[in-house]
């Protein structure tokens, strides 16, 4: 629907000018008297009305509720992590000196050992049954062999591809999960 004024009869425009802006303030003939509502007048020995927000405040202090922290299920992070660490270090192979794909290396073996620790802290802090361990080793030691492996099978062009088309089908996945 258009904005612009429609005039009758066709292109020929009207012959009294219309008021600028299209809204023309009433006289104070037209407007209608405003009243103010009346306030109620307390009374001898009353207070003042309670402003709205008072007659809906709590007297008594909500209820807390302890929410329990669940545990996280399986290992998708490690697993994510290690597959990531794979896929940079096999990627960066070729461009980089020996000493910092092992200081990559070093580097995620920290990692991996810090993350041991805080999950071994979280399991003894809500009292829940350990885990197996295994999993942390593989991913460390498993990680660091793939890596090497696949630089010295594949070369690092290959594993960037490979690397790509993981990410784009892991992408497509979760879009299609949710």
């Amino acid at each position: 629907m258009s904005d612009s004024p429609q005039y009758p009869g066709g292109y020929q425009q009207p012959e009294e000018p219309e008021p600028q802006g299209g809204y023309v303030r009433p006289t104070e003939s037209e407007q209608a008297p405003r009243r103010a509502a009346p306030r109620p007048e307390p009374r001898p020995g009353e207070h003042e009305p309670p402003v709205a927000a008072e007659r809906f405040r709590r007297t008594t202090p909500a209820r807390s509720k302890v929410i329990p922290v669940e545990r996280s299920r399986g290992f998708w992070r490690l697993a994510t992590g290690t597959v990531f660490y794979v896929m940079i270090v096999g990627g960066m192979a070729d461009y980089v000196d020996p000493g910092v794909r092992i200081a990559a290396h070093l580097g995620f073996w920290l990692l991996i050992g810090l993350a041991f620790l805080v999950a071994t802290a979280r399991e003894r802090r809500h009292d829940w049954a350990p885990r197996p361990r295994w999993p942390w080793i593989a991913a460390a030691l498993g990680g660091a062999v793939t890596a090497e492996v696949l630089i010295v099978l594949l070369g690092s062009p290959a594993i960037i591809i490979g690397g790509v088309v993981l990410l784009a089908l892991g992408s497509f996945f979760l879009m299609l999960v949710g």
